[in-house]
């Protein structure tokens, strides 16, 4: 069988699947446009991956602080976090590690080249954000190493209308946030900025009744973040714009190598800068050339007998131009090419100092045509990484509509993830000899779309060959020789009987295809909703709730599985004001998504938000 399921657990997913399609979340709209799927606009329904877009609208009515936080509650992705906010946190898309996960910001890859693997999602705050997509499964044909498992992409705020909005909120274990946001514009000149800032007092976060060394201290969390966009249509046709993204998050945390009375802070500083330029250079040909810097400054300061103070800098400069084609009706194409500059400058504290750059350049190009009811996707591309070599990519995709409602999708290709400079040359546990892993994915769905309703069923298959991953038996990092994940995804949005629905349930078998053993942290069953409604009066209420099965850890233990359940509340008792409430954890879950590490207990929060015109 495809995906194996004991009885009493198959009962429970079943059942999770039916609380699921009798509630609710934001309703999806056919003539919402999506960019990422296809590296060009297209209607949301027209995208051959799965796709989800969530905007302004949608993430404020889950008050997801963070972007960690956001993504937890959709279809196929899963998160494990070494405690409350701020935390180290990894995500998993369809099994795929945060490694295999491209994420961009405003067009433009974040990139960690040390030994973590990891981006820093957690430090990404929502305030500025005006909207996210998430492509599920392999887009490496169209923007290279890191979109084996998908494409996260975070859309800021944007110039326009003159307005401010505020808000200020405070809640459980201490915390408190405030943020301001305005934007404007004069002729042709538009602008948007943005103030974030919040504090956490947090939570013990070792679990002290399995890890002797836990500290009983409070592992709270600052965050303070800024944004700002401009914009200059200088000429019909042609805008030249910028961008610049500040966001610095201090954390304490714990260690499993120390003892109680040691201390252990971190501080991770993310800064980018973007310069572009949109051209109309023609009939149907658009043309989009960006210029981008962006800097991650990482650092650890441990006291007691291992303690140590080290600090990990990543820079990577990049020229991207890219363009879009409506050669005649039905037929469109993209093409483009890309330079990187990948820097990492370490010194851990424990005399491991390094410092490597290496060159990434890559060309690419697709086509896409609809002939009648069917419709086709070509895309190619090379990438050419010093010290690792070229690789080449292609997928092809296929849909046919059956009727206005139904549509039948499928999609293969080939992918490739390049290991991070770290993983090469940290002393210690680096290895240069590492391979690039490589995959081959296919995928098979069907999709029902009518009446602000997309429902949708995918069949996917990964396999990885020379899957990096840390060996314990050489405390260094090595390839696996296979790795597989099969499984069945099911999605919908919309709005049933007067309730917005947003709901996934995911089925999977990501594993070891030597040993037969599953994948550290991946869980098997993944069930998520998010749910609405509109009272009258102003009042909105909601519910949502994930759900992870369990998963084994790397130390042999099994985590067991979750529900955790938040509700939200909104009341707009002002044209300008709205007061927001959220009770999160319902039912006081004790859960871990990382081995010994705990998860925040029930908490309340209540805010206010004020928008006005300037």
């Amino acid at each position: 069988m495809l995906i194996r399921l004991q009885a009493p657990r198959a009962a429970s997913v079943a059942a999770a699947c039916a609380v699921v399609f009798s509630l609710s979340a934001q309703a999806d709209d056919a003539s919402t446009v999506v960019i990422t799927a296809a590296r060009a606009p297209q209607a949301l329904t027209d995208a051959l991956p799965h796709t989800t877009v969530l905007t302004r609208t949608d993430i404020e009515r889950t008050q997801a602080v963070d972007l960690a936080a956001l993504l937890a509650a959709e279809a196929g992705l899963q998160l494990a976090a070494n405690g409350g906010r701020g935390t180290a946190t990894s995500l998993f898309v369809r099994g795929a590690p945060m490694r295999q996960v491209l994420v961009l910001v405003d067009g433009v890859p974040l990139s960690r080249q040390d030994a973590t693997g990891q981006v820093g999602v957690e430090h990404l705050m929502l305030d500025q954000v005006e909207r996210v997509e998430i492509v599920r499964g392999n887009v490496s044909a169209l923007y290279g190493s890191g979109a084996v498992g998908g494409v996260v992409q975070v859309f800021t705020r944007r110039g326009g209308e003159p307005r401010l909005s505020l808000v200020g909120e405070g809640g459980a274990r201490g915390y408190a946030r405030a943020s301001a946001q305005a934007s404007g514009g004069t002729g042709a000149t538009q602008w948007s900025a943005g103030l974030s800032a919040q504090r956490d007092r947090g939570l013990s976060v070792l679990d002290a009744a399995r890890v002797p060394a836990a500290n009983p201290d409070r592992d709270g969390y600052r965050n303070t973040s800024a944004t700002l966009n401009l914009s200059h249509a200088w000429a019909d046709g042609h805008t030249l714009s910028a961008g610049l993204l500040h966001t610095e998050g201090r954390l304490d945390y714990d260690s499993f190598f120390a003892t109680p009375a040691d201390v252990q802070c971190s501080r991770t500083r993310k800064q980018m800068l973007r310069l572009g330029s949109d051209d109309r250079l023609g009939t149907g040909w658009t043309s989009r050339l960006s210029l981008s810097t962006q800097r991650d400054d990482a650092s650890y300061d441990e006291t007691g007998e291992f303690g140590s103070l080290g600090r990990y800098r990543t820079t990577v400069d990049a020229l991207n131009w890219s363009n879009e084609l409506a050669l005649q009706s039905g037929l469109s194409a993209v093409a483009g090419a890309e330079l990187q500059r990948q820097r990492i400058d370490t010194n851990d504290g424990f005399g491991g100092i390094y410092d490597r750059a290496r060159t990434v350049w890559a060309v690419f190009g697709g086509v896409q045509a609809a002939l009648g009811a069917q419709s086709l996707s070509l895309n190619l591309r090379h990438d050419d990484i010093g010290g690792v070599g070229s690789r080449n990519s292609a997928n092809v995709g296929w849909s046919w509509a059956l009727d206005p409602q139904w549509k039948l999708l499928a999609s293969a290709g080939n992918a490739f993830s390049a290991p991070p400079l770290g993983y090469l040359h940290a002393p210690f546990f680096g290895n240069p000899a590492l391979r690039p892993e490589t995959s081959r994915s296919a995928e098979l769905g069907v999709q029902w779309a009518a009446a602000g309703q997309r429902l949708r069923a995918t069949w996917f298959q990964t396999r990885v060959r020379d899957e990096i991953d840390y060996d314990t038996r050489t405390f260094a990092f090595g390839n696996i020789d296979r790795t597989r994940n099969r499984g069945l995804e099911l999605s919908h949005a919309g709005r049933v009987a007067s309730i917005d629905l947003r709901a996934g349930l995911t089925l999977q078998r990501p594993v070891d295809e030597d040993t037969g053993q599953v994948r550290v942290r991946r869980s098997e069953r993944l069930a998520s909703v998010s749910a609405s409604k509109d009272l009258g009066g102003g009042w909105r209420v909601g519910l949502a709730a994930r759900h992870a099965g369990a998963r084994p850890e790397a130390d042999g233990t099994t985590l067991a599985a979750y529900t955790v359940a938040d509700l939200t509340a909104q009341w707009d008792f002002h044209p300008q004001g709205q007061w927001f409430v959220r009770l999160e954890n319902l039912g006081d879950a004790h859960y871990e998504t990382a081995g010994g590490y705990l998860q925040p207990p029930r908490g309340l929060f209540m805010g206010l938000r004020w928008r006005m015109a300037l």
